[in-house]
């Protein structure tokens, strides 16, 4: 038996809970100790989105999202950093993960 921990394969089955829509929302972007800054999301899910950024982020980070509703409304979550990928012009594709919503 080994050691080595197992590795995903492109074959292995979608691990999300949540189905994942195609969206474009306004969305600002907080980390602790950082300035604000506005994404544009690639996709949604009820747990989490998906965006391009010019920065990095680092997994596990914490950060605050804040969506922009069509209605004009907001809502604030807590979120975790769960994928950040180098894109082929210089930006990085990144995922957060909903944690808990908080007051707007």
């Amino acid at each position: 038996m080994s050691d080595t921990p197992t590795q995903l394969k492109l074959t292995d089955p979608e691990r999300r809970r949540e189905s994942r829509e195609s969206a474009q929302l306004k969305v600002t972007l907080t980390t602790p100790g950082g300035e604000a800054r506005d994404v544009m999301t690639k996709d949604q899910s009820f747990s989490g989105i998906s965006f391009v950024t010019t920065s990095p982020m680092g997994l596990g980070q914490d950060c605050h999202v804040t969506l922009e509703n069509a209605d004009k409304t907001f809502m604030r979550f807590v979120a975790k950093v769960i994928r950040c990928r180098p894109m082929e012009d210089g930006s990085f594709d990144v995922a957060v993960q909903f944690r808990r919503q908080i007051a707007a």
